[in-house]
């Protein structure tokens, strides 16, 4: 049997120890994400609206972030995972509807104190990503650049402004 197997298995039995829980990712950060988002900016220079939804997975060692835009407009739809790593480090799986192939190149980074920074080593370039957050106005900003760091080329900037109830 593979050891995730039955890791899962000892889980669902309650067996595993609460020390071999995973981390929460920045549960203070996070926490302001959580909920349901009207997402607008730009992407490769061109207007965007869309919309989001974050929440927390498997009592919580992954934060969810599901970018799809609820009017149905948009065919881009993205799941992203937030996890930690054992050393403290970010960990995110970007999987959208452009394919298998950018989903293999996992990103990596650290949490600051309102913001997770990360980056993905894709082989054709690094995308270097900014997901800020400005308690004042209870909203985010998630800015992705490409190309050299001295001289970067946004590749999207989006604004995460909390949706009315």
């Amino acid at each position: 049997m593979h050891r995730r197997h039955l890791i899962a298995g000892l889980a669902l039995a309650g067996l595993v120890a609460p020390s071999a829980r995973a981390t929460v990712p920045g549960e203070g950060l996070f926490s302001h994400l959580i909920g349901e988002w009207d997402v607008t900016g730009q992407t490769r220079g061109r207007a965007t609206a869309t919309g989001a939804v974050v929440s927390r997975l498997f009592g919580g060692p992954f934060i969810e972030l599901l970018i799809k835009d609820p009017t149905g407009r948009s065919p881009y739809e993205a799941r992203v995972f937030f996890g930690m790593d054992v050393k403290g480090g970010l960990v995110v799986h970007w999987l959208d509807a452009t394919g298998g192939e950018s989903s293999k190149t996992l990103g990596f980074g650290r949490l600051e104190a309102d913001a997770a920074v990360f980056s993905f080593a894709y082989p054709d370039g690094t995308f270097r990503d900014r997901l800020s957050y400005d308690a004042g106005a209870d909203t985010w900003r998630l800015r992705i650049e490409t190309g050299d760091e001295a001289s970067p080329v946004v590749f999207s900037d989006w604004r995460f402004t909390r949706r009315a109830r």
